[in-house]
């Protein structure tokens, strides 16, 4: 049986959904004996565990992105500026949900900006809900809006520590964070 490298992805995704938030806790060994292949095919598929890592990661959160398109449509009933808030709190939360997965996610994309990485896909995503919201915006403005929120949601989590120290805004807490983005969202959609 022929295993692709997409198979292989597949699976460490399972390995990593079992073994919590944390993507260091896959190991190659583990994964090359689940797919009954040798710890040398993946390697040579992806030439690191790193780089094994990075790929889940995307794929997850590319996931995760294609969910947010479902949700949207299903939030038809709410006003635009209410269906931002709530997306916004959405894409905040799953931060703190999954940490680490997070944290890799976004280092990688610090690190390997594209037009095709898991942060621009979520601006992208992003970009409709602000023109809902501010119909006189064209598709560029849109955008603007939309990564500055996407940016500072993104580098607020990675400084959720520092903000705690500087500000006393404990980010870790649900209701601190839905009345950050709020204000956040307050002055960025004036």
């Amino acid at each position: 049986m022929k295993i692709t490298k997409e198979a292989i992805i597949d699976e460490a995704i399972n390995i990593l959904e079992e073994k919590g938030d944390d993507p260091q806790k896959l190991t190659v060994r583990e994964l090359a004996g689940r797919l009954n292949i040798g710890v040398g095919l993946v390697n040579y598929h992806f030439g690191s565990k790193e780089v094994l890592i990075n790929l889940c990661v995307k794929k997850m959160i590319m996931g995760i992105v294609d969910e947010f398109h479902k949700v949207r449509q299903s939030l038809a009933f709410m006003k635009p500026k209410e269906k931002l808030n709530y997306l916004c709190l959405m894409t905040f939360d799953y931060l703190y949900t999954k940490p680490n997965v997070s944290k890799v996610a976004l280092i990688y994309d610090l690190g390997n900006t594209t037009k095709d990485d898991t942060t621009s896909a979520l601006i992208d995503a992003y970009i409709p809900i602000v023109m809902d919201c501010k119909p006189s915006y064209d598709e560029q403005k849109a955008y603007l809006i939309a990564s500055r929120v996407i940016y500072i949601i993104e580098q607020s989590f990675l400084r959720t520590d520092i903000i705690r120290q500087r500000s006393g805004v404990d980010l870790n807490d649900s209701s601190a964070r839905k009345d950050y983005l709020e204000n956040l969202l307050k002055d960025m959609m004036k």
